[in-house]
């Protein structure tokens, strides 16, 4: 049973964890506890990439007496809630964290996450079906780019909102506009009838979104992106595309599956988003 304290939030009962357990709103000044549960569970995940998600939505933390036990997060979309950042410390495992952090935030629309195949079990019991899954293509492109693409500009904005909410069915102007910001972890690119964005994690280049018009298009673009730029990561649905980067090299490391809650999938044209934004947001 959950009891809702006077100052927001919400507390377990006796019953649920050992010991007195409430969760709250996280604010950027909680980022370094959070990686302390990244580095507990041998995540990737940057500060920024924290700093990132809070700015786009709220996320709310367990906390007992001794600090911070687990995360989740959330990036609301007009058409429903991308949940992220279910991360529980090895300390605290076994206690029923994850299930309320997600119930917390359940109520409020449709949902939809990528799932780790130790997590997935844990969100079919909480309501979540699969829709989808993508594997996580690792590997490297010599040589130089073909110049399929140019680096986008302000004027492209408008242009990149609409083209993500036609293919991956999210509406996500928030997310767009920190893209295009001075302080991006994204360096967005522009394509014919489609766009990509590259970041770095570590050494990796990871490539998404990904949006094209057929599948000839996205391996053009994914080539002229990572062509010359090191190590690289793409997640991948398609099985097409994921034949393509088999047959240069890349290997599977890794997969998730794409799930949603209170709704039977995702929206838009998904035949022509070839690689989310990243896990985390969908």
């Amino acid at each position: 049973m959950l009891v809702r304290p006077k100052m927001g939030g919400y507390r377990f009962a006796h019953g649920v964890c050992s010991g007195a357990v409430e969760i709250r709103r996280l604010g950027v000044e909680d980022v370094p506890e959070c990686m302390k549960l990244v580095t507990d569970r041998g995540w990737s995940w940057t500060p920024a990439q924290w700093e990132m998600l809070l700015a786009l939505g709220p996320g709310f933390g367990a906390f007992d007496e001794n600090g911070l036990l687990g995360t989740t997060l959330v990036t609301p979309y007009a058409e429903m809630q991308a949940i992220s950042g279910v991360l529980v410390g090895s300390w605290a495992e076994r206690r029923g964290i994850a299930g309320a952090l997600i119930s917390n935030v359940l109520d409020t629309g449709p949902s939809v996450l990528y799932a780790t195949a130790m997590g997935e079990p844990l969100y079919e019991r909480l309501g979540f079906h699969p829709v989808g899954r993508a594997l996580a293509y690792h590997g490297e492109i010599a040589g130089v780019a073909a110049g399929v693409t140019r680096p986008a500009t302000s004027g492209d904005l408008s242009a990149v909102v609409e083209m993500d909410r036609a293919a991956s069915g999210f509406t996500r102007e928030a997310f767009w506009a920190h893209v295009f910001g001075s302080s991006s972890v994204y360096t967005p690119y522009i394509a014919d009838d489609g766009f990509v964005c590259t970041r770095r994690m570590g050494e990796t280049l990871v490539i998404g979104p990904l949006v094209a018009p057929n599948v000839t298009a996205a391996c053009e673009i994914i080539v002229d992106v990572a062509a010359g730029a090191g190590p690289s990561r793409v997640d991948v649905s398609d099985p097409e595309v994921a034949s393509f980067l088999s047959g240069r090299g890349y290997e599977v490391r890794g997969g998730c599956a794409l799930m949603v809650h209170g709704v039977d999938d995702v929206g838009g044209d998904r035949a022509r988003y070839f690689a989310p934004a990243s896990l985390a947001l969908g």
